[in-house]
Protein backbone atom coordinates (compact mmCIF):
# COMPACT_ATOMS: atom_id res chain seq x y z
CA UNK A 1 0.00 0.00 0.00
CA UNK A 2 1.62 3.57 -1.16
CA UNK A 3 1.57 6.07 1.60
CA UNK A 4 1.68 9.61 -0.13
CA UNK A 5 1.62 13.04 1.14
CA UNK A 6 -1.87 13.57 0.52
CA UNK A 7 -4.46 16.44 0.62
CA UNK A 8 -5.52 16.52 3.59
CA UNK A 9 -2.54 17.40 4.77
CA UNK A 10 -2.03 20.52 2.01
CA UNK A 11 -5.35 21.56 3.60
CA UNK A 12 -4.12 21.72 7.26
CA UNK A 13 -2.09 24.71 5.44
CA UNK A 14 -2.73 28.38 5.40
CA UNK A 15 -3.69 28.45 1.77
CA UNK A 16 -4.72 32.19 1.32
CA UNK A 17 -3.64 33.81 -1.80
CA UNK A 18 -0.97 30.71 -2.28
CA UNK A 19 -0.25 29.42 -5.97
CA UNK A 20 -0.79 25.93 -6.31
CA UNK A 21 -0.32 23.63 -9.72
CA UNK A 22 -2.52 20.81 -10.04
CA UNK A 23 -1.37 18.45 -12.78
CA UNK A 24 -4.18 17.02 -14.69
CA UNK A 25 -4.29 14.95 -17.58
CA UNK A 26 -7.20 16.88 -20.04
CA UNK A 27 -6.17 14.62 -23.08
CA UNK A 28 -9.46 13.50 -23.70
CA UNK A 29 -10.79 12.59 -26.94
CA UNK A 30 -12.07 15.50 -28.86
CA UNK A 31 -13.49 15.94 -32.50
CA UNK A 32 -15.04 19.00 -33.78
CA UNK A 33 -13.75 20.65 -30.86
CA UNK A 34 -16.15 19.16 -28.70
CA UNK A 35 -14.76 16.91 -25.87
CA UNK A 36 -16.28 13.51 -26.30
CA UNK A 37 -15.75 11.69 -22.85
CA UNK A 38 -15.43 14.43 -19.90
CA UNK A 39 -14.93 11.67 -17.44
CA UNK A 40 -11.19 13.19 -16.21
CA UNK A 41 -12.98 16.33 -15.86
CA UNK A 42 -15.40 15.36 -13.83
CA UNK A 43 -13.29 13.82 -11.47
CA UNK A 44 -11.08 16.15 -10.95
CA UNK A 45 -13.35 18.55 -10.00
CA UNK A 46 -13.37 17.40 -6.14
CA UNK A 47 -9.73 18.33 -5.35
CA UNK A 48 -10.04 21.65 -7.38
CA UNK A 49 -12.89 22.53 -5.46
CA UNK A 50 -11.58 21.72 -1.92
CA UNK A 51 -8.74 23.83 -2.57
CA UNK A 52 -10.38 27.15 -4.18
CA UNK A 53 -12.38 26.87 -0.50
CA UNK A 54 -9.23 27.39 0.84
CA UNK A 55 -8.66 30.83 -0.98
CA UNK A 56 -5.99 29.44 -3.28
CA UNK A 57 -4.98 30.43 -6.79
CA UNK A 58 -5.26 27.64 -8.72
CA UNK A 59 -3.24 26.75 -11.99
CA UNK A 60 -4.04 23.45 -14.11
CA UNK A 61 -1.14 21.85 -16.03
CA UNK A 62 -1.45 19.38 -18.65
CA UNK A 63 -0.62 17.63 -21.88
CA UNK A 64 -2.46 17.02 -24.73
CA UNK A 65 -1.46 14.84 -27.92
CA UNK A 66 2.39 14.21 -29.07
CA UNK A 67 3.39 17.85 -30.47
CA UNK A 68 6.79 16.42 -29.67
CA UNK A 69 8.56 19.32 -27.60
CA UNK A 70 7.25 21.97 -30.55
CA UNK A 71 4.27 24.14 -30.53
CA UNK A 72 1.36 22.91 -32.33
CA UNK A 73 -2.17 24.24 -32.79
CA UNK A 74 -3.48 21.33 -33.26
CA UNK A 75 -2.22 19.98 -29.63
CA UNK A 76 -3.61 23.42 -28.19
CA UNK A 77 -5.47 23.09 -24.50
CA UNK A 78 -7.86 26.10 -25.43
CA UNK A 79 -10.25 23.28 -26.84
CA UNK A 80 -10.59 22.09 -23.44
CA UNK A 81 -11.34 25.09 -22.20
CA UNK A 82 -15.29 25.16 -22.28
CA UNK A 83 -15.76 21.93 -21.14
CA UNK A 84 -13.14 23.41 -18.02
CA UNK A 85 -16.00 26.08 -17.29
CA UNK A 86 -18.88 24.01 -17.50
CA UNK A 87 -17.83 21.33 -14.97
CA UNK A 88 -15.50 24.21 -12.32
CA UNK A 89 -18.45 27.02 -13.04
CA UNK A 90 -15.39 28.79 -13.01
CA UNK A 91 -13.60 31.07 -15.77
CA UNK A 92 -10.46 30.20 -17.25
CA UNK A 93 -7.69 32.15 -17.71
CA UNK A 94 -5.47 30.27 -20.68
CA UNK A 95 -1.65 31.14 -20.32
CA UNK A 96 -0.26 30.28 -23.84
CA UNK A 97 3.09 29.98 -22.55
CA UNK A 98 3.25 28.20 -18.85
CA UNK A 99 7.28 29.56 -18.69
CA UNK A 100 6.93 32.90 -18.84
CA UNK A 101 8.71 35.01 -16.24
CA UNK A 102 5.31 36.92 -15.62
CA UNK A 103 3.14 33.99 -15.26
CA UNK A 104 3.59 34.67 -11.08
CA UNK A 105 2.16 38.04 -11.93
CA UNK A 106 -0.73 36.60 -13.87
CA UNK A 107 -1.33 33.87 -11.09
CA UNK A 108 -1.27 35.93 -8.00
CA UNK A 109 -3.84 38.18 -10.18
CA UNK A 110 -6.37 35.53 -10.40
CA UNK A 111 -9.72 36.26 -9.43
CA UNK A 112 -12.32 34.33 -6.83
CA UNK A 113 -14.41 33.32 -10.35
CA UNK A 114 -11.09 32.16 -11.78
CA UNK A 115 -9.14 28.95 -12.67
CA UNK A 116 -5.36 29.45 -15.02
CA UNK A 117 -4.92 26.83 -17.41
CA UNK A 118 -1.43 26.83 -18.72
CA UNK A 119 -1.12 25.62 -22.33
CA UNK A 120 0.47 22.10 -22.81
CA UNK A 121 3.33 21.28 -21.28
CA UNK A 122 4.89 19.04 -23.62
CA UNK A 123 5.20 21.86 -26.29
CA UNK A 124 8.39 22.56 -23.85
CA UNK A 125 11.57 20.45 -25.24
CA UNK A 126 12.35 19.53 -21.99
CA UNK A 127 8.94 18.58 -20.49
CA UNK A 128 9.14 14.80 -21.61
CA UNK A 129 13.20 15.18 -20.69
CA UNK A 130 12.07 15.94 -16.91
CA UNK A 131 15.20 18.97 -17.54
CA UNK A 132 15.32 19.93 -14.16
CA UNK A 133 16.58 23.40 -14.80
CA UNK A 134 13.49 23.76 -16.56
CA UNK A 135 11.12 22.37 -13.60
CA UNK A 136 13.04 24.68 -11.05
CA UNK A 137 12.31 27.93 -13.58
CA UNK A 138 8.29 26.48 -13.61
CA UNK A 139 8.21 25.86 -9.84
CA UNK A 140 9.26 29.26 -8.84
CA UNK A 141 5.97 30.35 -9.84
CA UNK A 142 3.95 28.66 -7.26
CA UNK A 143 3.57 27.33 -3.78
CA UNK A 144 2.67 24.21 -4.04
CA UNK A 145 1.80 20.75 -6.21
CA UNK A 146 -0.51 18.53 -6.24
CA UNK A 147 -0.82 15.77 -8.35
CA UNK A 148 -4.21 14.48 -9.43
CA UNK A 149 -3.15 12.46 -12.34
CA UNK A 150 -2.70 8.53 -12.14
CA UNK A 151 -2.47 8.30 -16.00
CA UNK A 152 0.18 10.25 -16.54
CA UNK A 153 2.66 9.37 -13.25
CA UNK A 154 4.35 6.42 -14.60
CA UNK A 155 6.09 8.91 -16.79
CA UNK A 156 9.21 10.88 -15.02
CA UNK A 157 8.60 14.14 -16.95
CA UNK A 158 8.52 18.20 -15.28
CA UNK A 159 5.25 18.17 -14.65
CA UNK A 160 5.11 15.24 -12.72
CA UNK A 161 8.33 14.59 -11.03
CA UNK A 162 10.48 17.40 -11.47
CA UNK A 163 8.17 20.17 -10.14
CA UNK A 164 7.34 17.80 -7.36
CA UNK A 165 10.75 17.98 -6.66
CA UNK A 166 10.67 21.30 -6.03
CA UNK A 167 8.36 22.14 -4.45
CA UNK A 168 5.99 20.92 -1.11
CA UNK A 169 3.92 17.85 -3.31
CA UNK A 170 0.81 15.89 -2.75
CA UNK A 171 -1.56 13.79 -3.50
CA UNK A 172 -5.41 15.02 -5.42
CA UNK A 173 -8.58 12.89 -4.78
CA UNK A 174 -8.32 11.25 -8.19
CA UNK A 175 -5.27 10.17 -8.01
CA UNK A 176 -5.69 8.82 -4.17
CA UNK A 177 -8.88 6.81 -5.18
CA UNK A 178 -7.20 5.37 -8.58
CA UNK A 179 -4.89 4.02 -5.99
CA UNK A 180 -6.82 2.67 -3.49
CA UNK A 181 -9.36 1.06 -5.80
CA UNK A 182 -6.94 -0.81 -7.24
CA UNK A 183 -5.57 -1.87 -4.03
CA UNK A 184 -8.51 -2.80 -2.60
CA UNK A 185 -9.35 -5.08 -5.38
CA UNK A 186 -6.07 -6.56 -4.50
CA UNK A 187 -6.09 -6.67 -1.16
CA UNK A 188 -6.75 -10.10 0.81
CA UNK A 189 -8.89 -8.85 3.46
CA UNK A 190 -11.72 -8.19 0.76
CA UNK A 191 -12.11 -12.28 0.74
CA UNK A 192 -11.45 -14.22 -2.44
CA UNK A 193 -10.26 -12.10 -6.04
CA UNK A 194 -10.43 -12.71 -9.39
CA UNK A 195 -8.49 -11.52 -11.79
CA UNK A 196 -9.16 -11.29 -15.49
CA UNK A 197 -7.09 -10.03 -18.01
CA UNK A 198 -7.84 -10.20 -21.67
CA UNK A 199 -6.24 -8.15 -24.88
CA UNK A 200 -4.17 -9.50 -27.46
CA UNK A 201 -0.64 -10.01 -26.30
CA UNK A 202 0.93 -11.69 -23.23
CA UNK A 203 4.21 -9.38 -24.12
CA UNK A 204 2.30 -6.30 -23.38
CA UNK A 205 0.89 -7.49 -19.82
CA UNK A 206 3.54 -10.01 -18.82
CA UNK A 207 4.42 -7.83 -15.83
CA UNK A 208 0.74 -8.00 -15.09
CA UNK A 209 -0.06 -11.49 -15.46
CA UNK A 210 3.14 -12.28 -13.15
CA UNK A 211 2.07 -9.86 -10.41
CA UNK A 212 -1.58 -10.92 -10.40
CA UNK A 213 -0.48 -14.56 -10.04
CA UNK A 214 1.20 -13.55 -6.94
CA UNK A 215 -2.23 -11.23 -6.05
CA UNK A 216 -5.23 -12.80 -6.96
CA UNK A 217 -7.04 -16.29 -6.08
CA UNK A 218 -7.98 -17.05 -9.25
CA UNK A 219 -6.79 -15.30 -12.63
CA UNK A 220 -9.29 -15.91 -16.46
CA UNK A 221 -7.28 -15.10 -19.12
CA UNK A 222 -8.92 -14.60 -22.58
CA UNK A 223 -8.89 -12.65 -25.37
CA UNK A 224 -5.84 -13.35 -28.00
CA UNK A 225 -2.91 -13.92 -25.15
CA UNK A 226 -5.57 -16.63 -23.94
CA UNK A 227 -4.52 -18.64 -27.20
CA UNK A 228 -0.70 -18.33 -26.26
CA UNK A 229 -1.64 -20.63 -23.05
CA UNK A 230 -4.07 -23.31 -25.02
CA UNK A 231 -1.13 -23.63 -27.34
CA UNK A 232 1.18 -23.95 -24.60
CA UNK A 233 -0.77 -26.47 -23.05
CA UNK A 234 -1.25 -28.56 -26.56
CA UNK A 235 -4.31 -27.68 -27.56
CA UNK A 236 -4.74 -26.59 -31.46
CA UNK A 237 -5.85 -23.08 -32.26
CA UNK A 238 -5.71 -23.21 -35.90
CA UNK A 239 -5.11 -20.00 -37.50
CA UNK A 240 -5.72 -17.73 -33.87
CA UNK A 241 -3.37 -14.89 -32.70
CA UNK A 242 -0.43 -16.61 -30.97
CA UNK A 243 2.58 -15.03 -29.50
CA UNK A 244 4.82 -18.85 -30.23
CA UNK A 245 8.02 -16.89 -28.99
CA UNK A 246 5.98 -16.44 -25.32
CA UNK A 247 5.21 -20.30 -24.86
CA UNK A 248 8.04 -20.79 -22.47
CA UNK A 249 6.78 -17.34 -20.75
CA UNK A 250 3.18 -18.72 -20.94
CA UNK A 251 4.12 -22.32 -19.01
CA UNK A 252 6.56 -20.02 -16.40
CA UNK A 253 3.56 -17.99 -15.28
CA UNK A 254 1.70 -20.99 -14.85
CA UNK A 255 3.58 -22.91 -12.55
CA UNK A 256 3.95 -19.68 -10.91
CA UNK A 257 0.84 -19.38 -10.46
CA UNK A 258 0.62 -23.34 -9.19
CA UNK A 259 3.32 -22.07 -6.76
CA UNK A 260 1.25 -19.40 -5.10
CA UNK A 261 -1.93 -21.24 -5.47
CA UNK A 262 -3.21 -19.10 -7.78
CA UNK A 263 -6.22 -21.15 -9.89
CA UNK A 264 -5.69 -20.18 -13.90
CA UNK A 265 -8.82 -20.57 -15.64
CA UNK A 266 -8.58 -20.96 -19.21
CA UNK A 267 -11.43 -21.05 -22.75
CA UNK A 268 -12.85 -24.21 -22.57
CA UNK A 269 -14.89 -22.94 -25.83
CA UNK A 270 -14.54 -20.33 -28.38
CA UNK A 271 -17.05 -18.60 -31.20
CA UNK A 272 -14.46 -18.97 -34.40
CA UNK A 273 -14.40 -17.39 -37.90
CA UNK A 274 -12.41 -17.94 -40.95
CA UNK A 275 -11.88 -14.51 -41.08
CA UNK A 276 -11.96 -11.11 -39.64
CA UNK A 277 -14.80 -9.28 -41.84
CA UNK A 278 -17.93 -7.71 -40.94
CA UNK A 279 -20.84 -10.08 -41.32
CA UNK A 280 -18.64 -13.03 -41.50
CA UNK A 281 -20.11 -16.60 -40.20
CA UNK A 282 -18.95 -18.32 -36.98
CA UNK A 283 -19.48 -21.18 -35.20
CA UNK A 284 -19.01 -22.42 -31.52
CA UNK A 285 -17.42 -24.72 -30.57
CA UNK A 286 -14.81 -26.56 -27.82
CA UNK A 287 -11.29 -25.75 -27.66
CA UNK A 288 -10.37 -29.22 -28.71
CA UNK A 289 -11.93 -29.30 -31.79
CA UNK A 290 -11.12 -25.72 -33.79
CA UNK A 291 -10.69 -26.32 -37.19
CA UNK A 292 -7.27 -25.85 -38.75
CA UNK A 293 -8.43 -22.67 -40.81
CA UNK A 294 -10.45 -21.28 -37.79
CA UNK A 295 -9.51 -18.16 -36.02
CA UNK A 296 -10.52 -18.25 -32.06
CA UNK A 297 -12.31 -14.51 -32.06
CA UNK A 298 -14.47 -14.79 -28.48
CA UNK A 299 -14.81 -17.04 -25.66
CA UNK A 300 -17.89 -19.37 -25.85
CA UNK A 301 -21.54 -19.83 -24.23
CA UNK A 302 -20.04 -22.64 -21.48
CA UNK A 303 -16.49 -20.42 -20.89
CA UNK A 304 -19.26 -17.51 -20.19
CA UNK A 305 -21.25 -19.79 -17.49
CA UNK A 306 -17.94 -20.74 -15.80
CA UNK A 307 -16.40 -17.33 -15.51
CA UNK A 308 -20.22 -16.35 -14.15
CA UNK A 309 -20.39 -19.02 -11.45
CA UNK A 310 -16.90 -18.08 -10.62
CA UNK A 311 -17.95 -14.51 -9.46
CA UNK A 312 -20.63 -15.98 -7.17
CA UNK A 313 -17.88 -16.85 -4.92
CA UNK A 314 -15.73 -13.57 -5.22
CA UNK A 315 -15.40 -10.55 -3.48
CA UNK A 316 -13.39 -8.74 -5.51
CA UNK A 317 -12.79 -8.38 -9.43
CA UNK A 318 -10.43 -6.54 -11.48
CA UNK A 319 -10.22 -6.61 -15.01
CA UNK A 320 -7.78 -5.74 -17.71
CA UNK A 321 -8.16 -6.58 -21.24
CA UNK A 322 -11.57 -7.45 -23.20
CA UNK A 323 -12.27 -11.02 -23.62
CA UNK A 324 -12.67 -11.29 -27.92
CA UNK A 325 -12.86 -9.04 -30.57
CA UNK A 326 -15.11 -6.42 -28.92
CA UNK A 327 -14.97 -4.18 -31.99
CA UNK A 328 -16.73 -6.71 -34.35
CA UNK A 329 -20.08 -8.21 -34.02
CA UNK A 330 -21.10 -10.81 -32.32
CA UNK A 331 -17.30 -11.43 -30.59
CA UNK A 332 -18.18 -9.03 -27.92
CA UNK A 333 -20.40 -11.46 -26.49
CA UNK A 334 -18.14 -12.71 -24.17
CA UNK A 335 -16.53 -8.98 -22.83
CA UNK A 336 -20.94 -7.78 -22.71
CA UNK A 337 -22.13 -11.04 -20.80
CA UNK A 338 -19.40 -10.76 -18.26
CA UNK A 339 -19.47 -6.97 -17.46
CA UNK A 340 -23.45 -7.50 -17.43
CA UNK A 341 -22.49 -10.48 -14.56
CA UNK A 342 -20.32 -8.44 -12.91
CA UNK A 343 -22.63 -4.99 -12.87
CA UNK A 344 -25.64 -6.93 -11.30
CA UNK A 345 -23.17 -8.39 -8.43
CA UNK A 346 -21.70 -5.09 -7.78
CA UNK A 347 -25.41 -3.06 -7.89
CA UNK A 348 -26.28 -5.47 -5.19
CA UNK A 349 -23.19 -5.32 -3.05
CA UNK A 350 -21.64 -8.77 -3.66
CA UNK A 351 -18.36 -7.62 -5.07
CA UNK A 352 -16.26 -4.84 -5.80
CA UNK A 353 -15.32 -4.62 -9.55
CA UNK A 354 -12.38 -2.42 -10.79
CA UNK A 355 -11.50 -2.04 -14.09
CA UNK A 356 -8.96 -0.12 -16.18
CA UNK A 357 -6.67 -0.01 -19.48
CA UNK A 358 -7.85 2.06 -22.85
CA UNK A 359 -9.45 -0.68 -24.85
CA UNK A 360 -11.36 -2.37 -21.68
CA UNK A 361 -12.67 1.23 -20.45
CA UNK A 362 -13.81 1.71 -24.13
CA UNK A 363 -15.29 -2.43 -24.27
CA UNK A 364 -17.00 -1.58 -21.11
CA UNK A 365 -18.74 1.38 -22.26
CA UNK A 366 -20.02 -0.23 -25.54
CA UNK A 367 -21.71 -2.62 -23.35
CA UNK A 368 -23.54 0.27 -21.10
CA UNK A 369 -22.75 -2.28 -18.45
CA UNK A 370 -20.04 0.22 -16.86
CA UNK A 371 -21.70 2.57 -14.80
CA UNK A 372 -22.44 -0.07 -12.09
CA UNK A 373 -19.10 -0.84 -11.80
CA UNK A 374 -17.52 0.12 -8.57
CA UNK A 375 -14.35 2.37 -10.18
CA UNK A 376 -13.26 2.24 -13.32
CA UNK A 377 -9.71 3.52 -13.88
CA UNK A 378 -9.24 6.17 -16.59
CA UNK A 379 -5.15 5.54 -16.08
CA UNK A 380 -4.64 3.72 -19.25
CA UNK A 381 -1.15 2.65 -19.29
CA UNK A 382 0.02 3.84 -15.49
CA UNK A 383 -3.06 1.23 -14.35
CA UNK A 384 -1.53 -1.35 -16.05
CA UNK A 385 1.76 -0.11 -14.32
CA UNK A 386 0.36 0.07 -10.73
CA UNK A 387 -1.26 -4.03 -11.90
CA UNK A 388 2.45 -4.98 -12.59
CA UNK A 389 3.97 -4.49 -9.49
CA UNK A 390 6.02 -1.28 -10.82
CA UNK A 391 6.79 2.02 -9.18
CA UNK A 392 5.46 4.57 -10.89
CA UNK A 393 7.71 7.84 -10.52
CA UNK A 394 5.40 10.37 -9.88
CA UNK A 395 3.64 8.41 -7.28
CA UNK A 396 7.50 7.91 -5.96
CA UNK A 397 8.14 11.52 -5.60
CA UNK A 398 5.13 12.02 -3.31
CA UNK A 399 5.78 9.24 -0.94
CA UNK A 400 5.84 9.80 2.60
Amino acid sequence: MLNLRNLDQLLKENLKDKIIFIRVDLNVPIKDEIVLDETRIERITPTINELLEKESKICLLSHFGRPDGTNNNKFSLNKIISSLEKHLKKDILFIENSFEENVKEKLQSLSNNQIALCENTRFHDGEEKNDQDLAMKVAQNADYFVNDALSVSHRSHVSTVGIAKCLPSFSGRYLEKEVLMINKSLSKNSGERLGIIGGSKISTKLKVLENLTENVDKLFIGGGMANTFLLAKGFKIGKSLCERSMINTANNILLNAERNNCEIVLPIDALVAKDMEKGTSFNETSIERIPSDALILDIGSKTISIITDILQEMSSVIWCGPLGLFELNPFQTGTVSIAREISILTKNKKIISVAGGGDTVAALSQSNYNKNFTYISTAGGAFLELLAGEKLPGLEVLRQ
